[in-house]
């Protein structure tokens, strides 16, 4: 899962170190650029919602990550950092998905196809 890097709530953003996190062109790069080198090596890519909003998420769709991410139940984590909203539901993500044109496949943790749509 490609992640940007968030300063908020971490010692370097309190010290003055790090203002601003990393942009999205940066994540697209680097789903970009992994898609190509880690070919055969990195079966799937996600793109993350939960870290990076819904329309960054289908950018990154449509730059080489395959996963678009599920939905999750009392998300901690990224929630610290100061995320908006942590908790989608399947229907949104799907709607999301028809949007740019994809088709959805849910799948289990270990990649194996549960159901298409």
């Amino acid at each position: 899962i490609p992640w940007n890097f968030e300063p908020n709530n971490t010692l370097m953003h309190e010290e003055g170190l790090v203002e601003y996190g990393t942009g999205g062109i940066q994540l697209l790069k680097m789903i970009a650029i992994s898609r190509l080198i880690f070919d055969g090596l990195i079966p799937h890519i996600q793109s993350s919602w939960l870290t990076n909003g819904i329309g960054m998420a289908q950018l990154a769709l449509q730059y080489g990550a395959d996963d678009f991410g599920g939905t999750l139940i009392g998300e901690e984590v990224v929630s610290c950092t100061g995320a908006r909203s942590t908790e989608l539901t399947d229907k949104i993500i799907i709607d999301a998905i028809h949007q740019i044109g994809y088709s959805v496949e849910e799948r289990d943790n270990f990649y194996n196809p549960i159901s298409v749509s």
